[in-house]
């Protein structure tokens, strides 16, 4: 769970299994914000959980799985964070496997970029391995990548930037077992503005919101940089400047923005993206066709404009936009009603069927 966690909280996750659960669920997890935002939706819908397939559901530290500490359980949730040496991890899991034989392993890849670098070490030990984001032709992941990822290829060779080339490839048998976790919108702290009134899109005075970080490793800063540039040339149009600032003050910018650009970070996905569709800034983001995810938020000219990777067509896009008032306020109320649809619904809990749902 989240680092700051009050002990009380900690205790109340981690407590025994009920004697009369049926499902004995267990999540190993690493104690920070993005990790946490992904495994609290099993404990917000826990009462739902627990009423459609029997779960009672405790969260252990990762560490614990290493230690050899952890409870038998019938179905376990393992997210360690991207730095964690996967090969021990794997044999970690297992051991669990050969002491308590679990039903199901599931694995919740909390990795930016889109690729499955822990597959060949987990692909033995898993049953299913989730992810924010999968490649729309899952054959993708099958490719060695300039650099390491889909986006270090294109960007590398965009900026004229040298590397080697990474092999990244899974056991096909892998690809079948992909799924997908839900995208940021379940995090504790963004959820329960999607479950309020649509924000008002009247009078906002800023025309482009565009505060982008640019530091990074060589191809990250290129990208970026150029994202900066190209939203700072824009002659007659209002934006933000460029420095970083608070996160409250970052949020009140948006609800007083027309578009939001969200260039892609180190993977496609951006905390940025559900900010903007929470504050009612449409998303001005680059094409994200090849990508599915968790609900379907990324909808060309529905719920985002997409731009060209290369930002070629970025000025047009936002000048075109910001002269049709009607179709941005659309677009707005739609991304907002994405997320919201799926939050009202207790649509991760039907989600959960495949990890939760299975005969005993």
């Amino acid at each position: 769970m989240a680092k700051g966690c009050a002990p009380i909280t900690r205790l109340l996750l981690s407590r025994r299994f009920s004697p009369q659960a049926r499902v004995r669920v267990l999540i190993f997890h690493h104690p920070n914000r993005i990790c946490w935002a992904s495994i609290y939706p099993y404990f917000h819908y826990a009462a739902e959980l627990a009423d459609r397939y029997g779960a009672d559901i405790r969260a252990r530290p990762l560490a614990d799985i290493h230690s050899d500490k952890a409870p038998a359980a019938d179905v376990i949730l393992v997210q360690p964070w991207f730095t964690e040496d996967m090969s021990r991890l794997a044999e970690a899991i297992a051991r669990y496997r050969a002491r308590h034989d679990p039903d199901r392993v599931v694995f919740l890849d909390s990795a930016a970029h889109v690729d499955l670098r822990a597959g060949r070490d987990l692909d033995p030990v898993v049953d299913l391995y989730l992810r924010k984001a999968l490649f729309r032709d899952r054959k993708m992941f099958q490719k060695p990548r300039l650099g390491d990822t889909n986006l270090t290829e294109y960007y590398m060779e965009l900026h004229g930037i040298p590397g080697q080339v990474v092999d990244r490839r899974v056991p096909d048998g892998l690809l079948t077992r992909l799924g997908l976790s839900p995208n940021f919108l379940v995090a504790p702290h963004l959820m329960p503005h999607f479950l309020m009134d649509r924000p008002d899109t009247g009078a906002r005075p800023i025309d482009l919101h565009s505060r982008i970080a640019t530091g990074g490793t060589p191809w990250y800063q290129a990208m970026r940089s150029h994202a900066a540039a190209v939203a700072r040339d824009m002659p007659g149009i209002k934006t933000t400047p460029q420095e970083r600032i608070s996160q409250p003050r970052f949020l009140k910018e948006l609800r007083q923005s027309k578009l939001c650009w969200s260039p892609f970070g180190y993977g496609e996905l951006c905390w940025r993206d559900i900010e903007a569709f929470m504050t009612g800034a449409v998303l001005v983001k680059p094409d994200m066709s090849h990508l599915d995810s968790l609900p379907d938020l990324y909808r060309p000219n529905e719920t985002y404009l997409p731009v060209r990777w290369d930002f070629s067509d970025f000025g047009d896009v936002v000048r075109q936009a910001l002269a049709q008032p009607e179709i941005l306020r659309r677009i707005a109320a739609t991304a907002f009603d994405a997320c919201s649809d799926y939050l009202a619904a207790h649509r991760f809990v039907e989600d959960c069927a495949p990890q939760l749902s299975f005969a005993r």
